[in-house]
């Protein structure tokens, strides 16, 4: 390709989507690398295909719950051969409207391995690609936790748990990440009997301490069996073709497969090292303009450091492209949603009470457990709660944090009202529809001010 681009963006997943597509938008001539499959790992590998199985399971749930509203029905099964067709038709589908998005806006897409000759040339399978801007957003890849017997068969990793058309009879999860808890429940949902097994003494070590209890009580009273504060020491083959893990307290934990996840940025054979692209233990090291420390070239998504989160790439992607195209943009990381797809959803945005107190913060905290929301009550949803942390003066939002169904899209409300620089008050002021989860949000600023509406009066 002789004609200089405005950008070459080497990645198609939905960092890379997002830069090419944005890029185009300004009128900038935009080439796309992809060496395997547009989406990337997110669309074809992990959160699409991983949230429509999770989306079945708790369907799967709901069912064998609907006794409870009168509905007569028998012990539901599921048809993993059925279930696994579909999850791959949606995601082709989901794959060449990408495609043909992209090249609806005039993108050049280019196949194979992208690397680094100059800060203006990438090659791909030999041919030269000339650009004033380059974005890598090649992702992340699969690696063994670093534990002997990681490399038994049995011992799966993310994407192979996605694909298996058979229920393990005991499924041990070493992990304690929000895929991790996704897949528990579903596996769980389909018979299995799950160990979760994680290092520190609560789940999701970021997120609010009370939602954590919470969350692991659900996951418990669930049937999954949870081990906290348990290192594995090893990975061996036990009797009857089982795997028996060992922790450091000397017990060994049998189960069929081994679900041990790890992902690490797929920046190896790009070239960054002849062109002095700083890195730090594989990620590229950018700025909050998603700058590396070469002029013109930009990283996004799981290259850099951070959590891999596809909302993180594809915001990050969209910053960049602006960057590449001239204008000022920067990341705001403190307004990225955290988000799980257990049932019920979690979900939180900004400063939990601990981190607001290591940072000398004056704050104060309003909450309200969904057991007195109407709309939680009459579908069966009451174990969750709704937080919202402002600070004593003011009333600037620091935090909001969910556990609650439809969490992952509520949160968006708190984000927006954040990005905003609303305070509680004025988050007081939303008018959500009755009845609504969205009732215990207001519900819960309200309470910082110690004006909840159904919250019992304590004298």
């Amino acid at each position: 390709m002789s004609e200089l681009q405005d950008l070459v963006v080497i990645g198609g997943g939905a960092g890379g989507f997002a830069a090419a597509m944005r890029a185009a938008q300004l009128g900038g001539k935009v080439t796309l690398i992809e060496k395997a499959q547009h989406g990337g790992n997110c669309m074809n590998r992990a959160c699409i295909p991983l949230t429509f199985l999770a989306t079945a399971a708790e369907l799967l749930d709901r069912t064998r719950a609907a006794g409870q509203l009168g509905i007569r029905v028998g012990e539901p099964g599921i048809d993993l051969d059925t279930l696994q067709e579909r999850k791959d038709l949606i995601i082709e589908g989901l794959r060449l409207g990408t495609e043909q998005q992209l090249l609806d806006h005039g993108i050049a897409l280019a196949e194979g391995k992208g690397s680094l000759a100059s800060p203006n040339t990438v090659l791909v399978d030999g041919q030269q690609i000339r650009a004033r801007s380059i974005v890598i957003a090649t992702g992340s890849i699969p690696a063994q936790l670093a534990i002997d017997g990681a490399d038994l068969p049995g011992v799966i990793g993310t994407e192979e748990a996605i694909e298996l058309r058979e229920v393990p009879a005991r499924l041990a999860i070493l992990g304690g990440h929000p895929w991790d808890l996704e897949l528990a429940q579903y596996f769980r949902a389909l018979g299995a009997e799950v160990t979760l097994v994680v290092e520190g003494n609560r789940l999701l070590p970021d997120m609010d301490a009370g939602l954590a209890q919470r969350l692991a009580k659900l996951l418990h009273d669930g049937g999954i069996s949870i081990r906290r504060g348990a290192k594995v020491e090893a990975i061996r083959r036990g009797a009857n073709d089982a795997l028996a893990f060992c922790l450091a307290e000397g017990q060994e934990v049998l189960a069929d497969k081994v679900l041990a996840a790890r992902r690490l940025p797929n920046t190896t054979g790009l070239g960054l090292r002849a062109l002095s692209v700083k890195t730090e233990y594989g990620a590229i090291i950018v700025d909050e303009q998603m700058r590396t420390s070469v002029p013109g070239i930009y990283a996004i998504g799981d290259a850099t450091a951070g959590p891999m989160w596809s909302h993180k790439a594809s915001a990050e992607g969209i910053v960049a492209a602006e960057n590449a195209m001239g204008s000022t943009s920067r990341m705001k990381y403190d307004l990225l949603p955290h988000c799980a797809y257990t049932w019920p959803q979690l979900a939180w945005v900004g400063l939990t009470e601990e981190e607001a107190e290591a940072q000398g913060l004056a704050f104060v905290v309003g909450k309200v457990p969904l057991a007195v929301n109407p709309q939680a009550v009459l579908t069966g949803a009451t174990a969750g709660e709704i937080k919202v942390i402002a600070t004593k003066r003011y009333g600037k939002i620091l935090g909001v944090h969910m556990l609650a169904p439809g969490a992952v899209e509520l949160i968006g409300t708190a984000v927006l009202a954040m990005q905003a620089e609303d305070t509680v008050g004025e988050l007081m002021r939303l008018v959500p529809r009755h009845p609504s989860i969205g009732e215990a949000l207001v519900d819960a600023a309200m309470d910082v001010e110690k004006r909840s509406l159904h919250l019992p009066k304590w004298e």
